[in-house]
């Protein structure tokens, strides 16, 4: 055979690339460095935009506190002209004016958030055929504007938390604020009276009763929800009534 045919025959030597002759157990490649640095970046404006966010956050309760004391001293001075002046009836109230607008926003927003809270796991079920949360803002509320002088632990135990309840903090604010109205419309000098008088079963007195939005109005009263604000007899604010048939024993 001629050495030509015998070379024609021998096979071919096997050639590798560099990367299939890497070696078993060689690491996995890293990852993308401009994705770690993409997230890098990210996690810094997050950062940025939370303390953003916290400035702003003091900053807004800075100036709620501010406009409320310009607006108690505003009710003070329009308070002391009144009492130079021959038509004090219309002067002499417009600080109750202001103390029925924010009794009406403490009573459909924090009383209501708080006995929304509540309400999904109250012990037992409120008496008769009452919605819960209706039930417990009427408790709420003859804690924060009863007779005695409004306490956090009090609202609680109305609606059947115990001290360490996360509600706990709520519940402080809130009686917080009803003392400050309460105070607030002592210092007037005028007579004050939160009204929680209500007859079960009787027609409501649209003078100074209202239905709860939620509830019938052509129902009769079963229960005060918040009582009315009165002063030296003049309506600044209409009871609160939960309508409906079933009566609570």
């Amino acid at each position: 055979m001629a050495l030509r045919d015998m070379l024609s025959m021998t096979p071919p030597a096997e050639t590798f690339s560099h990367q299939e002759s890497a070696v078993p157990g060689d690491p996995p490649a890293k990852p993308s460095r401009r994705l770690d640095l993409e997230l890098d970046a990210g996690a810094r404006r997050l950062t940025v935009l939370e303390r953003k966010h916290r400035v702003l956050q003091n900053a807004c309760s800075e100036m709620e506190g501010r406009l409320q004391s310009v607006e108690r001293r505003l009710d003070a001075l329009m308070a002391a002209r009144a009492e130079t002046r021959a038509d004090v009836p219309s002067n002499a109230h417009s600080a109750h004016h202001v103390i029925a607008r924010e009794y009406d926003a403490l009573v459909e927003q924090k009383v209501q958030g708080v006995a929304r809270a509540a309400a999904q796991s109250v012990p037992g079920a409120p008496p008769g055929a009452v919605p819960t949360m209706l039930w417990l803002m009427g408790r709420i509320c003859s804690v924060l504007f009863g007779p005695d002088e409004p306490d956090g632990k009090a609202v609680l135990t109305a609606v059947g938390k115990s001290r360490l309840d996360p509600l706990a903090p709520q519940a402080s604010r809130l009686s917080n604020c009803a003392l400050d109205l309460r105070q607030r419309s002592a210092q007037t000098g005028l007579p004050v009276h939160w009204d929680f008088e209500l007859v079960p079963g009787e027609p409501l007195d649209e003078e100074w009763q209202e239905t709860w939005p939620s509830c019938d109005s052509t129902l009769p009263g079963q229960f005060v929800i918040a009582p009315a604000y009165l002063v030296a007899d003049q309506v600044f604010s209409r009871q609160k009534v939960c309508t409906g048939v079933s009566i609570p024993g």
